[in-house]
């Protein structure tokens, strides 16, 4: 069902918005209805309304709308002009348009009248088959059938698809996120240093991790890849480490030295029996031979022969040798400092990557040089000790020589420094697959966290069941398709034109039974008949009235809404003004034609109501719109049977510059007479406030106040004595107070309801407060006059006494 309508432009509509302007009392936004009902003056905007529903019908707008732009809210969904021709909806619209386009003849007597067919009665046999096809067939209200069977199989396709996508959107979500969610999306890891990165990337990805087994980094490797990434090219490690051991070569030396066997020249046996005072008097020499004649400890005189007898125990042998210990012992004490030199490199100078081996490897030449230097230690204790004892020789000294695990060790860091230096080269290759690794062992982790596997599978599932529906569902329709076109088929076999014209000429003959004219369908030789010719009695009927014409008119109307296309369809039907210039009985008469074909419930053959699956009542068509210009025949729909509360009255306006719809105004809806609505106009434009939402019953002030004083009056001094003075006089009557009020009126009448005697007016802006002032005046001499039927003014129009004291 249709729902709104909103018309940016089209015909007379310009910038209309429904959710603004069609609002209730609670200022809640009304819709359209199953039934509803539209008032409008004549060039108010009901036939352009129509031609927008009948869009939707013919699939096509008319070209004498430039630019036309509107929105068609219906219950399934939103329309626009741009989906307007690939629409096909069950819509038929009477209106102009469709007079034009099936009667030509009305408006040109060379002009044809479109013939339709319905179901003939030549075949029974046939009848049975399309009747039992259309029970198998079943429809959506009654739940039966295959079109219910259907609309079920849709709904569960609809709910699968709506399950399935739900699961894929989740998904798609999840990995959106994952590729680029701020600040935790690949994208936007400094890491991986990928500002493109994508979904399409990140599913790329995880096929990798899929395809390789790629499995989530453990903690350490992950750091040692993060440390990695952070390195920047260091310089090459130039110098190598070198170092020459001389631990074997000094401990030979040594023992040569130390266990060399010496004897004194001539001994003396107090300094041979003390090695400590043998020291001391070897000290005492260095310090008496030259310049002293006396003992520095004692203060005697040296004798005279002493120089000799120390230099026979203290020979020149003895003299070579400690002069050769001490040289070896300077030997081995600069091997010690040696040692501390080797280490060329510091621990900065390496790769972090390499850092941990160059700790290991430093440790363990430190562990070997340090056993190496006890071992020098040695050495230089056993040197010691000869020189402390000169004559005294000492045992072989056994040495573990660490040369060769000190060369092992540096053999090791340079090797190190060798795989460090090449590292420089291929060090932005190594961070390129580091930052892969990172990446794709983060993507393995982000398949495991979220369950891809299974989501996958559930996803999959779901296809499959959505795949399964739509076979289901398709299946269904095909055989619907079946039995409708079979259908059609029958009906082309019974296709009878000239049962079309007898339906029309059954309502035409409708209560007044109408015989002046009728339709009669004109065979063409070799063909069905394939026109139709209004007839009055045998000759056809030139020059109809206006009357006649939209009698006709309607009449085919209806009788084409039995045709064999629109036949069991459930229709929106749109009728638009069907009432012209008749007389009340011609009023009456297309009442009474809506009320029994269109309006009424659907009755079986016994007279009941058929009702649907719900219990309610069924009707001929799905929404049914009635747009009038006619007081007279708005009064009669009023008395329409109507679907319970699914029912709604409509007043198109024309404002200054576009048409507006709203709801339609109580007294108009309870009332349905002219008097009631004008009153209601003036009491609007009463108060001055109202012209911002109500401009244009300012702009119609000054006929609006003209059309009904000259009912009002009329009742309240009924006379006729000349038809050019009447109204005057009766202005006088009314508003007489020895006061110039009646000229006031007069004169505001006069031009604020005619131009052409005062067209400057034309060109000024409405001066809303003069008429809210004159508006005041009218009511308030109404109320003085008769406040009785003042009162009930006001209850027809539902406001409250305006000049009633607070």
């Amino acid at each position: 069902m249709i729902e709104k309508i909103d018309i940016q432009n089209f015909g007379c509509y310009s910038s209309f918005a429904w959710n603004t302007e069609v609002r209730d009392r609670d200022d809640q936004v009304a819709k359209f209805k199953k039934l509803n009902v539209i008032y409008g003056r004549n060039y108010s905007g009901k036939t352009t309304l129509s031609r927008i529903i009948r869009a939707l019908e013919t699939g096509s707008i008319s070209s004498r709308y430039t630019e036309p732009a509107f929105t068609v809210t219906l219950s399934s969904g939103v329309l626009s002009h741009h989906d307007i021709p690939a629409v096909a909806n069950d819509v038929r619209v009477y209106n102009k348009d469709f007079v034009d386009d099936h009667l030509g003849f009305l408006r040109d007597e060379n002009g044809h009248i479109s013939p339709f067919a319905v179901l003939g009665l030549q075949n029974k046999e046939i009848e049975a088959e399309i009747d039992a096809l259309g029970r198998e067939l079943g429809s959506v209200e009654s739940q039966t059938g295959l079109r219910h069977h259907y609309q079920e199989k849709k709904i569960d396709h609809v709910n699968k698809m709506k399950l399935a996508k739900e699961a894929a959107d989740e998904l798609d979500r999840l990995l959106v996120d994952k590729a680029n969610k701020r600040p935790t999306g690949v994208k936007h890891n400094p890491l991986y240093r990928d500002a493109n990165y994508d979904v399409r990337k990140l599913k790329a990805d995880i096929k990798t991790v899929r395809d390789d087994r790629f499995s989530p980094l453990a903690e350490a490797e992950r750091n040692a890849k993060v440390d990695l990434l952070g390195e920047t090219a260091l310089p090459d490690i130039r110098q190598r480490l070198a170092f020459s051991p001389a631990l074997g070569t000094l401990t030979s030396s040594v023992n040569l030295l130390t266990t060399k066997k010496i004897q004194p020249s001539a001994p003396i046996q107090e300094l041979l029996n003390s090695a400590l005072l043998q020291n001391w008097v070897k000290a005492g020499i260095e310090l008496h031979q030259h310049g002293r004649s006396t003992c520095a400890f004692c203060g005697n005189a040296l004798p005279a022969d002493l120089w000799k007898t120390l230099g026979d125990h203290f020979n020149q042998e003895s003299v070579d040798l400690e002069k050769r210990l001490k040289a070896t012992l300077d030997e081995v004490n600069s091997e010690r400092v040696r040692i501390a030199n080797v280490v060329t490199v510091e621990r900065k100078d390496f790769y972090t990557s390499h850092q941990a081996a160059f700790d290991g490897h430093l440790s363990e030449l430190e562990g070997a040089f340090d056993a190496y230097k006890r071992s020098l230690l040695l050495l230089s204790d056993e040197l010691s000790a000869r020189l402390n004892d000169i004559f005294t020789d000492r045992p072989t000294c056994n040495i573990l020589d660490h040369s060769k695990s000190v060369l092992e060790k540096l053999t090791a860091i340079n090797a190190l420094i060798d795989q460090n230096n090449k590292a420089t080269a291929s060090l932005s290759d190594r961070q390129a697959t580091a930052r892969s690794d990172l990446r794709l062992s983060e993507i393995a982790q982000f398949v495991i966290d979220i369950g891809l596997d299974e989501k996958e599978i559930r996803i999959s599932e779901l296809d499959a069941q959505v795949t399964k529906a739509k076979e289901e569902r398709d299946a269904v329709e095909g055989e619907g398709k079946k039995r409708s076109e079979r259908i059609k088929e029958l009906k082309t076999q019974l296709r009878d034109e000239r049962r079309g014209a007898e339906k029309v000429n059954q309502y035409l003959g409708h209560f007044l039974g109408h015989g002046g004219l009728r339709l009669s369908a004109q065979e063409e030789p070799d063909t069905s008949p394939d026109r139709f010719q209004i007839m009055r009695g045998d000759q056809i009927a030139y020059n109809l009235s206006e009357g006649e014409c939209s009698l006709v008119a309607f009449c085919y109307f209806l009788a084409k809404l039995e045709d064999i296309d629109t036949q069991g369809k459930q229709l929106i039907i749109y009728i638009d003004d069907p009432i012209s210039s008749l007389d009340s009985n011609h009023v009456f008469f297309v009442f009474s034609l809506i009320e029994n074909y269109l309006a009424k419930p659907i009755e079986d053959e016994n007279g009941a109501i058929i009702k649907d699956a719900n219990g309610k009542p069924t009707y001929r068509y799905k929404q049914l719109f009635i747009s009038t210009h006619n007081l007279e025949f708005l009064k009669y729909l009023k008395r329409l049977t109507k679907p319970g509360k699914d029912t709604e009255s409509f007043l198109i306006t024309r404002k200054e510059t576009t048409s507006t719809i709203g709801l339609m105004p109580h007294y108009l809806r309870n009332y349905v007479t002219e008097l009631n609505y004008l009153f209601g106009e003036i009491f609007c434009c009463a108060d001055d406030t109202n012209a911002i939402k109500h401009y244009h019953s300012f702009y119609n002030f000054g006929n609006n106040l003209r059309k009904f004083l000259e009912a009002f009056l009329f009742f309240k001094y009924p006379f006729v004595k000349s038809d050019r003075s009447d109204h005057d006089n009766r202005i006088k009557l009314f508003f007489a107070d020895g006061t110039s009020s009646e000229a006031f009126v007069q004169r505001l009448i006069n031009e604020f309801s005619h131009l052409g005697e005062f067209i400057d007016r034309g060109t000024q802006p409405i001066d809303c407060t003069e008429i809210a002032s004159l508006a005041k005046f009218v009511l308030k001499k109404i109320r003085d006059n008769d406040k009785h039927q003042f009162e009930h003014f006001l209850l027809s129009i539902e406001r409250t006494d305006p000049f009633a004291e607070a």
